[in-house]
């Protein structure tokens, strides 16, 4: 398998960094992921203008071009034969002699690779989430932190759960995902303090009645219907929250409608 490091095309296995990168030692960088299905890319254009902002408001020093990225992700696919699978953009701060001092450029890595779709199962009855309070920094740029995230695995995996959903006066959304509750017929989600996810957007651009609000833990128990958004799972139906089901705890109507407009919107 074959990946860019700063425009140069090398195998993937051997590609490395320097030790005085500021994404390894500051965790300074961020990233944009996205898929491949059919030989398409998958909303190419919206996690680009991400990526790139996300670059942006981290103020990252940048020199690369949209076009050169846009350019490098293609020749990937070409070469790397991936009719199926996902693009994953990485930019750090660069390398550091003092492990500190921002330099003049940074370091971008494009890889592609094949992605295992999710448990058909998840679909159809539906996943649990665990809870925590906690809020992400710069929650409006992709960064490559998930230190959080990845400290709770153990607890996600015994809960026999698929992720955790962040709260601090509201709820956000969880490690990976945006996240969706219905309350008669209607759909909210959280307007503030998250990261305005390529599927949520696309969802809301067909399905503009979703209410984006403030949303307190305690309104959990109250709802009928929750699911979740991203780009590999897309959307998929939440029917449990650490010891509260989620409505009749069965996958709900305005998800399976919600679904289905997707899909045929966006094949």
């Amino acid at each position: 398998m074959l990946a860019f490091v700063n425009n140069e095309l090398t195998n993937l296995h051997s590609a490395g960094i320097s030790i005085t990168d500021l994404g390894l030692n500051r965790g300074y960088a961020v990233f944009d992921f996205f898929r491949i299905i059919n030989g398409k890319f998958r909303f190419i254009e919206e996690h680009l203008e991400r990526f790139f902002q996300s670059i942006a408001l981290g103020k990252l020093p940048f020199s690369f071009t949209k076009a050169e990225v846009r350019e490098n992700i293609k020749i990937l696919q070409a070469k790397n034969n991936i009719y199926n699978g996902f693009v994953k953009a990485v930019y750090t701060a660069g390398n550091s002699p003092d492990f500190a001092t921002v330099p003049e450029k940074g370091n971008l890595i494009i890889s592609v690779g094949y992605l295992t779709p999710p448990n058909s199962e998840y679909y159809t009855e539906g996943v649990n989430l665990i809870s925590k309070k906690y809020q992400r920094e710069c929650p409006e740029i992709k960064t490559t932190n998930y230190f959080f995230a990845q400290m709770n695995r153990a607890e996600i995996k015994s809960a026999n759960a698929v992720d955790v959903i962040y709260y601090a006066d509201y709820i956000t959304e969880t490690s990976r995902c945006n996240i969706f509750f219905v309350k008669n017929k209607s759909v909210f989600t959280p307007k503030r303090n998250i990261l305005q996810g390529i599927t949520r957007k696309k969802l809301i651009e067909i399905a503009p009645q979703i209410k984006e609000t403030d949303i307190s833990f305690d309104e959990i128990k109250t709802f009928d219907e929750a699911f979740i958004t991203s780009t590999t799972k897309e959307l998929m139906p939440v029917v449990k929250i650490d010891n509260m089901i989620i409505g009749n705890g069965k996958v709900g109507e305005v998800y399976k409608a919600l679904h289905q407009e997707f899909a045929e919107a966006y094949g």
